[in-house]
């Protein structure tokens, strides 16, 4: 899904022999558009090689980036982050006492790290003012939003804490397209820039400045 010109630099090479990164990102399109050079050491007398591209995310919906050097660049059609975008949406509520509240946001928290790594920041309203608390101050209350797939996950914990759940309000995925809301798109992509990602409908990439063998 990358150009041929690029995917036979990273087939050729290791991360050792290059440096990738960011140089410029461009909101100010009705696309969100993002520019990175690829530079590459003379091995072997193989010559330097040196890129500026341009990529064109269509269809933007969500972005984390940095400026930071990255190992590597690919599209993926399905991943985790995607859910927020593909999976069904909806609440997921507990109720019962907990009696190890600690232990209960240490195990949801892993539960995220193991899916997301640190790619996706944890969001839970579960006992919010009372994290360091023995008990809950509660017997029901919200623990999340998001997608289905993530909240029965979420929900195995809340069972290995003594506590039941209910999940409510189930609906399709949708976004702001400028005049209304609307069911969200089953296609969308989400292109890695080592630890970074942008998620959209397409991705379109440009040479913008060549200088190799």
């Amino acid at each position: 899904m990358l150009p041929k010109e690029l995917d036979e630099i990273f087939e050729e090479y290791t991360e050792d022999d290059y440096n990738l990164y960011i140089t410029k990102i461009d909101y100010s399109t009705d696309d969100f558009i993002f520019d990175f050079c690829l530079e590459v050491q003379d091995i072997n007398d193989k010559g330097e090689i040196n890129q500026t591209w341009s990529v064109v995310a269509k269809g933007h919906r969500k972005n984390k980036l940095s400026f930071d050097f990255e190992p590597f660049i690919k599209i993926e059609t399905e991943h985790p982050l995607l859910w927020e975008f593909h999976d069904t949406q909806c609440e997921l509520y507990y109720s019962g006492q907990c009696e190890d509240i600690p232990k209960l946001f240490y195990d949801l928290y892993n539960v995220h790290r193991e899916i997301f790594g640190n790619s996706n920041d944890l969001h839970i309203y579960l006992g919010d003012k009372n994290r360091d608390a023995k008990k809950f101050d509660y017997t029901n209350g919200l623990v999340a939003k998001g997608s289905k797939t993530l909240l029965l996950k979420y929900a195995d914990c809340l069972k290995q804490n003594q506590l039941d759940y209910t999940i409510i309000g189930e609906r399709p995925p949708k976004y702001w397209n400028g005049q209304e809301f609307i069911v969200e798109s089953n296609n969308l992509k989400i292109l890695f820039f080592g630890k970074g990602y942008v998620i959209a409908q397409d991705f379109a990439f440009v040479l913008q400045d060549k200088n190799s063998r």
